[in-house]
């Protein structure tokens, strides 16, 4: 059963209310009732043992049972760098990448991207309710960002550069991400668009301190990319911490 998120600013002693979609799905298709548990998160670590005290049409009073740490973080933090894909391959990424542990996802808008965004706030809504949807179904202690989609260059001078930074690019033929990952609390992964990034963009990158890395001898979708970078940071890099 997934565990549902709440802001830890709605607990009241040892109860908190949670209404609008969150109790619905609770209500009318888990189809729970008073005297029910559920597993609660309050998106910062801590999960919740949750009993059902009352219930209202959309909205639901529970009784906080008992408080545990969250262990399925990883201890790296991994922010990802998507170059816009084609189609709804993002909400894919989005998806697949908060289930494999990333904590942050920011849209980036490349030269080679085919896809355009014409209302981002309404686009950085739907990205952030599939993050927490997937949040829930694996059971993660956070419900990870998802930032508006920004310019290359905009997400460049946002990046936390205490950690590390990597770029995929498939004309780095010497140096692979696994060999490339060292111990790091933030590490942040740049995957380019269909056409890949631009020679300019590659070295606006580097000049903010990444390292183009392979990853390996064929050439992957992007979403591949993606997935397949956050999966392995996620493995060896927390590893290494």
């Amino acid at each position: 059963m997934p565990k549902y998120f709440f802001d830890p600013r709605q607990i009241e002693g040892d109860t908190v209310t949670i209404d609008g979609s969150t109790a619905h799905h609770i209500l009318h298709v888990l189809r729970k009732t008073t005297g029910d548990n559920v597993t609660l998160c309050d998106s910062a670590g801590t999960d919740y043992t949750a009993t059902i005290n009352a219930t209202k049409k959309a909205q639901i009073t529970f009784a906080l049972v008992d408080a545990r740490p969250c262990k399925t973080e990883p201890s790296t933090h991994i922010v990802l760098y998507q170059s816009l894909p084609k189609g709804d391959k993002m909400e894919l990424i989005i998806q697949k990448c908060v289930e494999l542990g990333v904590y942050k996802v920011v849209p980036v808008m490349a030269s080679n991207c085919v896809a355009r965004i014409k209302d981002s706030v309404k686009k950085a809504e739907r990205y952030q309710a599939i993050a927490e949807s997937a949040a829930g179904q694996s059971m993660r202690g956070i419900v990870p960002l998802v930032s508006p989609p920004m310019t290359l260059e905009e997400a460049a001078k946002q990046m936390d550069t205490g950690g590390q930074t990597l770029v995929a690019h498939e004309q780095e033929q010497c140096l692979s991400l696994v060999d490339a990952l060292t111990p790091a609390k933030t590490i942040n992964i740049w995957i380019g668009p269909e056409g890949g990034f631009t020679t300019q963009e590659i070295s606006t990158l580097k000049a903010h301190g990444a390292t183009p890395v392979s990853l390996g001898p064929r050439i992957l979708r992007t979403e591949t990319a993606a997935i397949a970078s956050v999966s392995l940071i996620s493995q060896i890099g927390s590893a290494n911490i």
